[in-house]
């Protein structure tokens, strides 16, 4: 018997018990329906992941701090003094700082083309004549950190000019529009040491919407890097943080370097991570809820298993006539135990079919609904790839197919004659 016939025949014979084979086939869809959205999500969450850190970074660009002492971070006992500028934490944790000293030693290293030191810059506060004062902090205008502008041009900054997010723009009275640039607003310095305190004016050259995948917070002032210096260098002096950072951003001169430099400063004796790094927790967070649900589809499946055996079993015992006239007129044992086998292949394509296909629909319909409620921007959480659906739908038709082995069996192994003379 050809191929295509026993395929048009396994397809014929389970027509002839639709409600079965449908519900059959609905039961091994509920897996498929929870195993495509699993892939969607966690295709969705690797890609939102991957959108904030390209988003905002340099693949160049490596984040350094000095190397933590083990336990170093530890609440719960006493730890021993730390040379050199630290921050200090309750319970006597102290984390490093990087020195001038360590900044120049990272310039020394072989590929490296810039070494910029992190100032962590907060406002006492800021304000406008008239208005309130509000906390705030500061960072560095970064051209790699995408923001939606909703006036004025952020450019090259000048050192006079600061770039407002949109909430604080509303809080001091400025509107989100052009009028607003080049207005003053007051930023205000402490001294850590002394108390003295540095009044900052500063002109507004732009105005944000801060994206969702944005790292620049909705209270994060950016203005140039020489003025956040300044500030820093003002609240920290007469300090042991004097000249100290908590880290630094080290720039490779090429993209085929960037690992090399990783390493290089790794050997040096410092902590080194890139983008990706930092955001590994997420992609892991991400993988293991997919493996979750991925998981619950499984178990779906496997249930199924049960319901296809029973399935094809039922369908031996209806048809043993019939199968022992098959054999009767020429048919061989092997040509019967195929046709069924593609009898479960076929339920396996049916429930794989409808549950990814209810899936990419509901899925499709949700998107709007759930990048609007989790404020995604214009980011799905749920993507679905065409790989995944061939992927679900062939592994589940193989999964069918060995579940109809024993039934298949079965029947090839009737004998034709008693099969003619059952009732």
């Amino acid at each position: 018997m050809k191929l295509a016939d026993t395929i048009r025949r396994a397809g014929r014979s389970l027509r002839q018990a639709k409600a079965r084979t449908l519900l059959t086939s609905l039961a091994i869809g509920v897996g498929a329906f929870t195993i495509t959205l699993a892939l969607a999500a966690g295709a969705g969450g690797r890609q939102y992941a991957s959108d904030i850190i390209s988003s905002n970074t340099d693949v160049r660009e490596l984040y350094v701090q000095p190397k933590m002492d083990e336990g170093s971070m530890d609440f719960t006992k006493p730890q021993e003094y730390v040379e050199g500028p630290a921050m200090q934490f309750g319970g006597g944790a102290s984390m490093k700082m990087l020195t001038e000293d360590d900044l120049a030693k990272l310039e020394k290293i072989e590929n490296v083309a810039e070494v910029t030191p992190i100032y962590n810059a907060s406002a006492l506060y800021i304000t406008r004549e008239g208005q309130k004062k509000y906390q705030a902090g500061l960072e560095p205008y970064n051209a790699a950190i995408k923001s939606e502008v909703l006036a004025g041009v952020p450019g090259d900054i000048k050192e006079d000019e600061v770039i407002l997010p949109s909430a604080f723009a509303e809080v001091l009275g400025l509107p989100l529009a052009e009028e607003s640039i080049g207005k003053v607003v007051n930023v205000a310095m402490a001294n850590a040491a002394t108390g003295e305190e540095k009044m900052y004016p500063l002109k507004v050259r732009a105005i944000i919407k801060s994206s969702i995948l944005s790292a620049v917070g909705s209270t994060t002032l950016q203005t140039s890097r020489a003025t956040v210096a300044e500030m820093y260098d003002f609240s920290v002096e007469g300090t042991p943080l004097a000249k100290a950072y908590v880290g630094a951003t080290v720039m490779a001169n090429d993209e085929a370097n960037a690992e090399d430099v990783k390493q290089a400063v790794i050997d040096a004796g410092y902590d080194a991570q890139t983008a990706e790094d930092l955001m590994g927790f997420l992609f892991q967070f991400i993988n293991v809820l997919m493996g979750i649900l991925i998981g619950f589809g499984a178990l779906a499946v496997l249930t199924s298993v049960f319901g296809i055996i029973n399935t094809q079993y039922i369908s031996v015992l209806e048809r043993t006539q019939q199968i022992g006239l098959m054999k009767a007129l020429g048919m061989r044992r092997r040509d019967v135990g195929r046709l069924f086998k593609f009898e479960a292949a076929w339920i396996g394509f049916l429930g794989g079919a409808l549950g990814s296909g209810v899936a990419l629909l509901a899925g499709t319909m949700a998107n709007p609904w759930i990048s609007d409620t989790l404020s995604l921007g214009d980011s799905h959480l749920l993507i679905f790839q065409p790989w995944s659906f061939a992927a679900i739908i062939g592994g589940l038709m193989f999964v069918a197919v060995v579940s109809g082995i024993l039934p298949s069996r079965k029947a090839a192994k009737l004998d034709p004659i008693e099969a003619l003379r059952t009732e």
